[in-house]
Formats: structure tokens, C-alpha cells, sequence
């Protein structure tokens, strides 16, 4: 009776060892496969985020040769270019390993001692997936919003500033990685279960990448059919400052600056430009003033041509400074025999003095700074 007691009782605790072996190893390994998809899926995230904003710090004014080599026409110099450096940083999916390029490295080419995970390769060799693609003031081709320009508003001088000057706009960036199984079972213990657990297992021994490439991708909501699972598109979009400069604002009055990086380039189109009405209506008129009254008051040999922008009503006259680090916007100016100093701007109006007022309470009303310039 007691042989046959412990004979019933092993075998009790055999067949509850079989049935809970259906439900615990699944999810032991399935927990494996989740722990490298998750880490897949940051990897994708950083992929697109990092590079999106790459393009904050690019060097907008600078130009690329001219005219640019065949198949490098980029809307501002470096955009294509910034791209293109991402893909090679994360070409084995990750930041921690970029000695990419020829004799640097093999992260880039045919090398898959990157793939270290247990369970799950990512690749961007997988049909369906996309390494990281940016578009400037477009949609993004895969259906990550619309497109256009920022700021556009159809109006014709605001229109020919931004075609000379606006060189950044909307900036998207998109990327999905691929992943393939490489420990879950399609089924098991099948004897006791026929229900699918996952995609077709891959051989490591036949090559990640070519099991990549010649990934099975199929639209299957139960997740079962084909050997590719595609992460959700990792997509992200910036508005860069497209008409910022990058040199100081330092200009005299009544002198001319032809650099195109400089404010009096940029007032000189707004002011001087055909579809501003206000100049080409007083221009005629505002020139034979000028003209007629230093003939006859000055002298008969003056000719408005070689008159300084400052005297010349063509052309504008502009007075920036840096601002110093202690007073107002002031500029010495050279007059009747002695120098004076004047506000560049309404700085003092003897009144309420509100430009200098908004000036000492920039940090009050920036995300929250308790002082300017200092978050």
C-alpha cells in the first residue's frame, strides 16, 4: 500500500510538472525575446531622435560648392550629409561602437559580432525596415505627416526672403528596425499543444544579415506567418530657426555691408524689393528731392550715386551694435566737428522706457528663469 501510495504520488507530480512546463518555459523564453525586442525598440528611438537633432546645430549659411557635385544638391549645406554620417553611427543599430569607415572598423560592413543578443536580431537589412531618412519641408514618405515649408504665407515679399534667406524649415526623420527569432519555437510540445507561439526560428549558423535579407515579411495579426517582426516607425520632426545668423550684428550707420551672412543684406532685400509697394512708389520721388535740393543748396557737382547709404533714400541706413554688457544700445556718432552718442533703438523714450524694460525682464518670462540667460 505504500509502494503503491508513492507510485501515485510521483506520478501525480510528473504530470503536473509536464502541464506547468507548458505555461512556464514559454514564458521564460518569451520574456528573453521581450527583454531584446524592448532594447530594439530603444535603439530605433535613438536612431531617429539623435539624428533630428544633429540638425539644430548645423552651419545653415555656409554654401556648398557651386555648382554642388552631381547627386549633392541639398537645400542648406550639410543636410544631406548629416544623414548620411547617422546611418554609418548607427548602422549596428546602436551609438556605443563608431569606429566606422574603411580601416576603421567593421561596424559598417559585412561584420555580425554586433549581433550579441540571445533571442531577437534587429537589422535594418530586413524587408520592411528603413534606416534612419530625413526630409526637409516634405512629408515624410512613409506616411509621417504633411509637408511644406514653415512660416509660408503665401505672400510675395515674405515668399522672396525666405527663398533667399530661409534655408531650414520642417525637418523629419524616420526609422524602423526588422527583428527575427532566433530561440522561440514556432510550436511546443506539441504532442500536449498545437497552438503557434511564434514566427519561423532562424538558423544563426546560416548569417544574420543573409537571413535578413532574405527575410519572409507577412501581414499576419496573430504573428505567426513569416520569419520578419517590423517595430512600429520611430518618426520625429524639429522646426529649425531658418533665417538665424551666426555672426554678430555690427553695423555703423550710413555704411554698407555686402556680406550675405549680415542683417544689412536681409534689410536691404526687405526694403529695396519690387513687391514692396512703399519703395517703389517714393523712390522716383524721394531721388529727385534729394538730388534737387543738394545741387542747389550744397553744391551742383554732388550726385546722388556717390552719396553714402545714409544720405541716399535708395538705400537703407541701419545702426546695430553688440550690446554691452552694461547700459543701453548706444553708438558714438561723428558730428559737427565732435562725437556723439545716440540709442540705436527706442531704448529711452523718457517716459516708460519699455524696450528697456522688456530687456531687464527677459529672464522673468522664460521658461521660467528666475534671471536671463541662465537656464
Amino acid at each position: 500500500m505504500k509502494t503503491s501510495r508513492h507510485r501515485a504520488a510521483r506520478g501525480a507530480a510528473a504530470v503536473e510538472t509536464a502541464l506547468c512546463m507548458l505555461v512556464i518555459i514559454p514564458v521564460f523564453m518569451y520574456a528573453l525575446f521581450l527583454d531584446d525586442l524592448l532594447r530594439h525598440t530603444l535603439d530605433s528611438q535613438e536612431t531617429a531622435l539623435s539624428t533630428v537633432w544633429d540638425y539644430a546645430v548645423q552651419d545653415y549659411p555656409t554654401k556648398p560648392a557651386n555648382p554642388p557635385p552631381e547627386g549633392a544638391e541639398e537645400p542648406f549645406y550639410g543636410f544631406n550629409g548629416a544623414q548620411y554620417y547617422a546611418r554609418l553611427q548607427y548602422c549596428d543599430h546602436e551609438s556605443g561602437l563608431d569606429s566606422f569607415g574603411p580601416g576603421k572598423g567593421p561596424e559598417c560592413e559585412n561584420d555580425e559580432g554586433h549581433h550579441a543578443e540571445v533571442s531577437a536580431h534587429a537589422c535594418w537589412l530586413n524587408p520592411g525596415a528603413q534606416q534612419v531618412q530625413c526630409t526637409l519641408n516634405q512629408a515624410d514618405p512613409n506616411g509621417g505627416g504633411g509637408g511644406g515649408p514653415a512660416g509660408a504665407y503665401n505672400v510675395d515679399l515674405h515668399q522672396s526672403y525666405m527663398d533667399q534667406f530661409g534655408k531650414g524649415g520642417v525637418i523629419r526623420c524616420s526609422a524602423r528596425l526588422g527583428v527575427q527569432n532566433y530561440l522561440l519555437p514556432k510550436s511546443f510540445l506539441q504532442d500536449f499543444s498545437q497552438v503557434g507561439l511564434a514566427r519561423q526560428t532562424k538558423k544563426r549558423g546560416d548569417g544574420i544579415h543573409g537571413n535578413a535579407q532574405g527575410g519572409d515579411l507577412q501581414d499576419d495579426p496573430r504573428g505567426l506567418e513569416g520569419d520578419v517582426y517590423l517595430l512600429p516607425w520611430e518618426r520625429i520632426a524639429i522646426v529649425t530657426d531658418t533665417w538665424a545668423l551666426t555672426k554678430e550684428a555690427n553695423t555703423e550707420p550710413g555704411t554698407e555691408n555686402g556680406d550675405e551672412e549680415d542683417l544689412y543684406v536681409r534689410v536691404a532685400q526687405v526694403y529695396k524689393n519690387e513687391d514692396n509697394s512703399g519703395y517703389t512708389q517714393m523712390s522716383s520721388a524721394a531721388e529727385a528731392f534729394v538730388s534737387a535740393a543738394t545741387q542747389e543748396v550744397l553744391s551742383s557737382d554732388i550726385r546722388l550715386d556717390d552719396m553714402p547709404p545714409g544720405d541716399d533714400p535708395r538705400e537703407p541706413s541701419l545702426a546695430i551694435k553688440p550690446f554691452p554688457s552694461s547700459g543701453g544700445p548706444v553708438q558714438d556718432l561723428e558730428q559737427n566737428g565732435g562725437s556723439a552718442s545716440y540709442f540705436n533703438s527706442e531704448w529711452k523714450d523718457w517716459d516708460k522706457d519699455n524696450n528697456e524694460a522688456t530687456h531687464n525682464a527677459r529672464g522673468n518670462n522664460y521658461l521660467g528663469c528666475a534671471q536671463s540667460e541662465q537656464c
